[in-house]
């Protein structure tokens, strides 16, 4: 199976978090590699990085790009990879975020108001101990204390 078609079969519970132990989590696809590495980190009575680093190597991560086999190495994917449904061509992708952008700003734009109402009026200096101006008129900036 190759890299692209494997993202697209993943759900968003298709990955696992590695490095834990040593507080430097990554989040990695789960394959077989990825799944090893989670147990070598759990098991291991050393505690030492170099029980994992075997798994976790980047050269052999970098291998899964090269050759399409997804389970070579580990290779990172967030949760996002559920959202995954397809491998649009550039052109096609491209279009399909003009479109969305395009409707999204058709979708709101009852949403504005006129330019005459632009709220209330905000201070043309600013104060010692004030915030920015406008953001403290909208609620947005509270003065520190």
């Amino acid at each position: 199976m190759k890299v692209k078609e494997a993202i697209v079969e993943a759900q968003e519970t298709d990955t696992e978090l590695v490095l834990r132990r040593w507080r430097n989590t990554s989040r990695l696809f789960s394959n077989k590699v990825a799944k090893d590495a989670v147990k070598v980190e759990r098991e291991s009575t050393s505690g030492k990085f170099e029980d994992v680093a075997p798994y976790v190597s980047g050269k052999r991560g970098r291998q899964v790009f090269l050759n399409g086999d997804v389970d070579y190495g580990v290779w990172t994917a967030g949760q996002v990879i559920g959202l995954i449904h397809d491998i649009p061509t550039c052109s096609e992708l491209i279009s399909r975020i003009e479109k969305e952008a395009q409707d999204t700003l058709t979708r709101t734009s009852s949403l504005l108001t006129s330019s005459t109402s632009e709220g209330p009026e905000t201070p043309d200096t600013v104060e010692k101990g004030m915030n920015n101006p406008s953001a403290e008129i909208w609620g947005v900036g509270k003065p520190k204390l």
